[in-house]
């Protein structure tokens, strides 16, 4: 890792399965920062399509680009991997098919540098569709304590945010046995690990796409059951609110689109409505969900 110094660098670790379409429009997003002392760190998955390719033209391209390859261990296999390569002092983590702002580093370090007590520093960012039409614009700063927003929602994703090495180390990276929810976890271990702050602003754009994991229902709920009973502990106020508020989330999402009454003829969009009121069991707490997601948390 390279010594503290005025102009730090900053490690953007880049996990990458059969994402050749859109590495290099990431990698240049990383080459194009205002803070120049920048190390883009591909992570290679075990990819089968033209992603090896890519990321060597890339690597050739800049010397700032380091490729690793390994066998495929997932995503958070592949940001441990990334994790363990980072010669920065400081980290991004960045999806494949995500883009950074160009002044995303300059700001979010410039940040850090001013506050040497603050270990972490999240911003606002921008969801787009996978052919980059703009959706919505994401606050990350919610009307809640951060603690007790994480009771409810991910925060932010993780290209929203630029934090020390050492934390990420200190926590022991992401939890791989996690396929799902795994920056969820990450985040609340580094929380209570060191100390967050918000910096207004959009910092990155996040791709949404047709088949994202969160519309598996089945999937995310098994292994939001298992960061919730790892964090708060099986069957606490805070375990029940975590699920809670997922299940209001996807009954919102299976809602999506249709006329209003319709969803009481979808089985399982009743299923994820009945588990949010047995999961709950408290009028209030269903309330203040309900009310969060309109007005935000």
């Amino acid at each position: 890792m390279t010594a503290p110094g005025p102009s730090p660098l900053v490690s953007v670790i880049i996990p990458a399965y059969n994402a050749a379409g859109y590495l290099e429009d990431t990698v240049d997003s990383v080459l194009r920062q205002t803070y120049p002392h920048v190390q883009a760190v591909i992570v290679d998955d075990g990819s089968t399509d033209e992603t090896p390719g890519v990321a060597a033209r890339l690597a050739a391209r800049d010397p700032r680009v380091q490729v690793v390859r390994q066998e495929n261990r997932g995503l958070p296999g592949a940001r441990n991997t990334g994790i363990r390569h980072a010669a920065g002092e400081y980290l991004v983590f960045l999806d494949a098919d995500d883009l950074i702002a160009p002044d995303k580093v300059e700001r979010q370090l410039g940040y850090l540098l001013a506050h040497p007590g603050t270990d972490l520093v999240y911003s606002d960012y921008l969801m787009v569709s996978e052919t980059l039409f703009p959706l919505s614009y994401e606050r990350t700063r919610k009307r809640l304590p951060l603690r007790e927003a994480y009771r409810y929602t991910n925060v932010f994703p993780v290209m929203a945010a630029l934090l020390r090495t050492s934390l990420a180390r200190r926590v022991g990276g992401f939890d791989a046995s996690l396929h799902a929810c795994e920056d969820w976890d990450f985040w609340l271990r580094c929380e209570r690990a060191g100390r967050f702050a918000y910096l207004p602003g959009q910092v990155c754009v996040y791709r949404q796409h047709g088949t994202q994991m969160h519309r598996r229902y089945a999937f995310m709920w098994a292994n939001i059951t298992r960061m919730a009973d790892k964090n708060f502990g099986r069957g606490t106020r805070a375990y029940r609110s975590v699920l809670g508020a997922f299940c209001w989330w996807q009954f919102r999402l299976h809602r999506e689109g249709q006329p209003r009454w319709a969803w009481l003829r979808d089985a399982q969009t009743r299923g994820v409505l009945l588990r949010f009121l047995w999961v709950l069991r408290d009028p209030r707490e269903m309330w203040f969900i309900v009310r969060s997601y309109r007005r935000g948390m």
